[in-house]
């Protein structure tokens, strides 16, 4: 079993440097300003995280829009995901986006997409004469995406609609994106995707126009618990040199991350943030651009457990002497694979263990805890914190904090007093 698992790991490193090696091999190309390729519209970015990455996010595929660049990452979804992005470009153009994910247990992960551009109203004239006229410019493209995968090797695909409407001449063509996702380390994932794989084709008045395809081959490392990850991109376009963007994202506290990115196809720098508040998730991005700068906004809202694990107290407050002499923590997951261990450690205000359960596979739905420590003895009154911990088939540490307060004696004095709970946190206090 260990043999065709080594096997299986070697090929899929092959493939990977492969693909690689097929972008890079194409960088001969005569390079042109991405405003003059077809298609260029495609390629502004997918959400304000992946914008302030630089858009380097094809080796990184954690949520639904960097899926955009990479359909492969879908099968990394862990719960059904909904983002939306809109941004005011040059020329008054608005830049909308949005992206729906939703993983199956069986039957691998589905997702549906759309890009839009609005122009302002452009004067139309020819090469010696102004016309007294104005035509707007709308394109757009629809998307349905499908990926799965086997162990540490996924593969996506984006079957699409693509539209143009410029000045009242309009066309519309199919086209298709492939992606390979690749994740040999917990540390290191690598991605690979061709977008226009096949070439959406559109004719408004006479000549046929191919939207340009463009190959990506990236990785993304995570250090300090995933805490920080750096992001590079190699980017071959049809007409264009080949060009490498990067990105880094820090999450200082788990609420909140600060981004910065270079995107050397558009020689473009970047920078934002992002804030999480339960399961959603806000982002923002500063990109410079030879036109300005654009400032550019997106939310994701993720549904059940968002992120790996998740814990809920049965009650705020509790009293070991009191009727409810207990307190209990429900557990719920949410990872790619199988749960390897788990461990709920709970903590005083000093950061001191007091008291931890622990064990192997899956954790139970829950675990209760009646104000004891590892010796039996019931602990001070005050704040505790209660922190599971789970460890995927990969290696990877997934946490969820909560906190509970312990009211048993009065003024530490150890003398008892009753703590009766009516609905959330309501207090009633006497000698027992």
């Amino acid at each position: 079993m260990k043999a065709v698992t080594m096997k299986t790991n070697s090929l899929m490193i092959r493939l990977f440097l492969i693909m690689a090696t097929l972008t890079l091999a194409t960088s001969a190309a005569l390079a042109v300003d991405d405003a003059g390729v077809p298609g260029g519209f495609l390629r502004f970015g997918a959400s304000a995280r992946s914008l302030a990455l630089g858009n380097a996010v094809v080796g990184l595929s954690d949520d639904v829009a960097t899926s955009y660049w990479n359909p492969a990452g879908l099968a990394q979804l862990r719960t059904m995901e909904i983002t939306g992005m809109g941004a005011t470009m040059f020329n008054d153009t608005k830049y909308t986006f949005f992206a729906l994910g939703m993983p199956t247990e069986n039957w691998g992960t589905f997702s549906l997409n759309g890009t839009f551009t609005t122009s302002g109203e452009f004067e139309r004239s020819t090469w010696d004469e102004d016309l007294g006229e104005t035509f707007s410019e709308k394109e757009g493209i629809f998307s349905l995406g499908y990926a799965n995968g086997f162990g540490r090797l996924s593969y996506g695909v984006n079957l699409k609609s693509v539209s143009q409407d410029i000045g009242g001449a309009s066309g519309s063509s199919m086209g298709m994106d492939l992606g390979l996702y690749y994740r040999p380390h917990r540390l290191l994932s690598l991605g690979a995707s061709v977008q226009n794989l096949v070439e959406p084709a559109i004719t408004l008045v006479e000549e046929e126009e191919k939207l340009a395809r463009s190959m990506r081959a990236g990785f993304a490392l995570r250090f300090f618990r995933g805490r920080m990850m750096v992001t590079s991109d190699l980017v071959k376009t049809e007409f264009m040199d080949t060009s490498f963007r990067s990105g880094l994202e820090i999450w200082p506290v788990r609420f909140l991350s600060l981004r910065g990115g270079y995107d050397g196809e558009r020689e473009h720098m970047s920078a934002g943030a992002g804030f999480r508040l339960e399961n959603w998730q806000f982002d923002y991005a500063y990109v410079s651009t030879d036109l300005g700068a654009q400032n550019v906004l997106s939310a994701t809202l993720r549904f059940g457990v968002p992120f790996g694990v998740k814990m809920n107290s049965s009650r705020a407050i509790f009293s070991p002497s009191g009727e409810d002499h207990d307190v209990r923590f429900a557990i719920e997951t949410a990872v790619r694979g199988q749960v390897e261990s788990w461990r709920v450690e709970i903590t005083d205000e000093d950061g001191r263990s007091v008291k931890t359960m622990s064990g192997n596979g899956t954790p139970p739905d829950g675990v209760s805890w009646g104000g004891q420590d590892e010796n039996g003895r019931l602990v001070d009154d005050g704040q505790y914190d209660a922190r599971v911990t789970i460890v995927d088939s990969m290696g990877q540490e997934w946490d969820f904090q909560s906190m509970v307060e312990v009211m048993g004696f009065k003024d530490r004095t150890r003398t008892p007093i009753r703590v009766e709970i009516s609905g959330s946190e309501n207090l009633t206090g006497g000698t027992k």
